[in-house]
C-alpha cells in the first residue's frame, strides 16, 4: 500500500514537472531583455535637449541591430510555439533602413554626463 501510495505520488510529481512551462533559452531572454529595454526607450518623450541625448544614447546602446537579432531568433526557434510566442510580441521593423546613418548618429552619441 504505501509503494502504491509513494509511486502514484511519484508520479503525480513528475507529471507536474513536465506539464511546467519550460523556460526560455538563454539567447531569446537576452534579446527579450534588451527589446523591451529599447522599446522603453522609444516611447520616452525628450522634453529639453538632455533628456533627446539620453533617450539617443539610450536606445543606441538598446536598438541595434534587434531587428536582424529577431529575425535570427524567429529562424532558429520556428518549431518551438512557446519562444514564437514571445517573440511574436516584438515589432520585426524598429530600426531605420539607412543604417549607415543610425550606425554612424550612434557612433556620434555620448553618454550622458551623469551616468559616467
Amino acid at each position: 500500500m504505501k509503494r502504491t501510495a509513494l509511486a502514484l505520488i511519484l508520479f503525480a510529481v513528475v507529471g507536474q514537472a513536465q506539464a511546467a512551462p519550460s523556460p526560455l533559452p538563454r539567447d531569446v531572454k537576452d534579446f527579450v531583455s534588451r527589446r523591451e529595454s529599447c522599446d522603453h526607450w522609444r516611447g520616452e518623450p525628450s522634453y529639453d535637449d538632455e533628456r533627446k541625448s539620453e533617450i539617443a544614447w539610450a536606445s543606441c546602446q538598446s536598438c541595434q541591430g534587434t531587428d536582424a537579432s529577431l529575425a535570427g531568433l524567429k529562424r532558429k526557434y520556428r518549431t518551438n510555439a512557446k519562444v514564437m510566442k514571445e517573440l511574436g510580441e516584438f515589432e520585426p521593423k524598429i530600426e531605420p533602413d539607412d543604417r549607415a546613418t543610425a550606425r554612424e548618429f550612434c557612433r556620434r552619441t555620448r553618454k550622458p554626463e551623469w551616468q559616467k
